[in-house]
């Protein structure tokens, strides 16, 4: 059935053409139109004014005699028919036309009524050509909201499929992606030849932010679906931190079209510096493929190419290359990292970092045989490193959104000096949040661990848990504490304990073994060993002295 705007359904149309208007006249009065759900659109009593009106209404049927000025009925029927095959037509003539009406067969016509027009005849035909007409547009419907249903499915399909492999580490293996793929049935959605584009827009890393990237990645993918998307194709799309994934399954162009298209597109990308002061662009062609394992394996090699920019350049057009070497197969950058670190000592100061970072650029630029993704992965690891050292300066230090926010800014660094620019801004802003953090929690703690060993010197003081309490690692607070009272923590407890145990002597009420206690020895013997070290005398000497002056 058709459907107007306003979901409601349509009644059918018809236009008469007939030169004697008495003929049409009778017609327009014998049917009870609303009745058999028919609106009667215009009337002609020529045929090029037949013509004009059917070009004009559209209607769905034609009632029209033969013989008419200008343009006679079967001319009329053969003319609007190439213009509207569905259209019905319906042959109105005196009997002496008859053999008229039979050639009038072949353009499709469905009746002939002779003349006069019996009004029960029409009815009959007319209600048995809306029946027909709203049985094929019933059909037609139903046939045209399925071919959606299914172009919708499948394009959630390949969406589907599409996120999954982006969501694997791009250096993973194809096979273990299709695995995943296998899932949700998605390698099937790969019934023509597919290709991947991947488009990554950059900008100055300084420069971002997430509201004008954004607008960036917006606009480059309105301009994308311009230049990309048709009525006959398929187009998905998946934006990432990588770079706007194009997914086309329609009829691939050749290379020099593909190149020109996007040679266009980045032409038009490049003309929105009027919102971005200085924009880069990259675009990666993958090569065809006909499987779900074919199309895995060109997206993971596209997107390590993609990561290839930072040693090759931005503003090309490249397409795929397979790696040099399979990444976990490439130890070298790894091994000569270690030994970099391996011979670092633990030192938390601006130059030393720069410096270890100087030399890591080195070892990296003269590394043989790497790739864009080996040099990030390279650089994360520098950067776990060092944010781990913080960490054991500053127990509540949280390395984690340090290292994704490095991670995130890295896809916008446009050349490897940026790149190891931004580790270093990363790194030296954590050591400075942490020494700073360290300054105004410092003396507190120290205060806060004398006091509570002079409360509690009774207990068996557990200095890991001291620390711990007071925000820091156990190293880093003794060093702390030592550097504020110029002791240890187990000196100045023990120094703690004697002081107390030398004024519980003067009394004469407790003896030996409760002073000790109280003191915080449990052992009597330690407690005598460790008093005789510290005064030169025992417990009991020391009391002898001062009691019998």
């Amino acid at each position: 059935m058709d459907y107007n705007k306003q979901g409601m359904i349509s009644i059918l149309g018809i236009v008469i053409a007939d030169d004697e208007k008495k003929i049409c006249r009778l017609i327009e009065y014998l049917i009870d139109w609303d009745g058999i759900g028919v609106e009667l659109l215009g009337v002609a009593y020529d045929g090029i004014s037949a013509y004009q009106l059917i070009q004009e209404k559209n209607p769905d049927f034609l009632l029209t005699d033969i013989r008419m000025p200008g343009m006679d009925g079967l001319r009329l029927i053969e003319e609007a028919k190439k213009r509207n095959d569905s259209l019905k037509c319906i042959i109105i003539s005196g009997y002496k036309d008859f053999q008229y009406a039979q050639q009038g067969m072949r353009y499709g016509v469905r009746d002939y009524l002779l003349k006069p027009i019996n009004q029960d005849d029409l009815t009959r035909t007319l209600k048995k050509l809306v029946k027909e007409t709203l049985e094929q547009k019933s059909s037609q419907a139903a046939q045209t909201h399925m071919a959606e249903t299914i172009r919708n499915y499948s394009g959630e399909l390949k969406r589907v499929f599409l996120k999954i492999v982006l969501e694997q580490k791009p250096e993973e293996r194809p096979e273990k992606v299709l695995k995943e793929v296998q899932k949700i049935h998605a390698q099937e959605i790969i019934n023509s030849t597919g290709r991947l584009i991947i488009i990554k827009p950059d900008i100055e890393y300084k420069e971002f932010t997430k509201e004008g990237y954004q607008l960036l990645i917006d606009k480059t993918i309105e301009i994308l679906y311009l230049e990309f998307a048709s009525e006959s194709g398929d187009l998905t799309v998946e934006a990432t931190d990588e770079g706007i994934f194009l997914l086309l399954f329609h009829e691939q162009p050749d290379r020099e079209e593909l190149l020109k298209a996007l040679n266009h597109v980045r032409d038009r990308v490049m003309g929105l510096q009027d919102l971005f002061p200085k924009i880069y662009i990259t675009a990666i062609i993958s090569e065809t493929a006909r499987t779900a394992g074919e199309l895995i394996l060109h997206i993971q090699r596209s997107r390590i190419s993609m990561y290839d920019r930072l040693l090759t350049g931005t503003n090309m057009i490249v397409e795929e290359k397979p790696p040099v070497l399979e990444p976990d197969k490439n130890q070298s950058l790894n091994h000569q990292l270690s030994r970099l670190l391996e011979s670092r000592p633990e030192a938390f100061e601006p130059d030393e970092i720069k410096k270890c970072l100087g030399d890591a650029k080195r070892i990296i630029q003269t590394a043989k045989e790497i790739s864009g993704l080996d040099i990030k992965m390279g650089l994360i690891r520098l950067a776990h490193y060092y944010m781990d050292l913080f960490g054991q300066l500053d127990a509540s230090f949280d390395p984690d959104p340090k290292i994704s926010c490095f991670s995130e800014m890295y896809e916008h660094c446009i050349f490897i000096d940026q790149a190891f620019e931004l580790l270093e801004e990363t790194l030296l802003k954590a050591l400075h949040e942490v020494m700073d953090h360290l300054k105004n929690r410092e003396i507190k703690p120290v205060a806060y661990a004398k006091q509570y060993i002079e409360e509690n010197k009774g207990i068996n003081i557990k200095l890991e848990e001291l620390a711990k309490n007071a925000g820091f690692s156990y190293a880093y607070f003794s060093s702390l504490f030592k550097k504020e009272t110029g002791k240890t923590l187990t000196e100045y407890t023990q120094m703690v304990r004697i002081e107390t145990a030398r004024k519980l002597l003067l009394e004469k009420e407790l003896s030996i073994s409760q002073i000790a206690e109280l003191s915080g020895y449990s052992d009597i013997k330690f407690f005598t060993k460790q008093f005789k070290k510290t005064l030169g005398v025992s417990p009991n000497e020391y009391r002898k002295m001062f009691l019998e002056r």
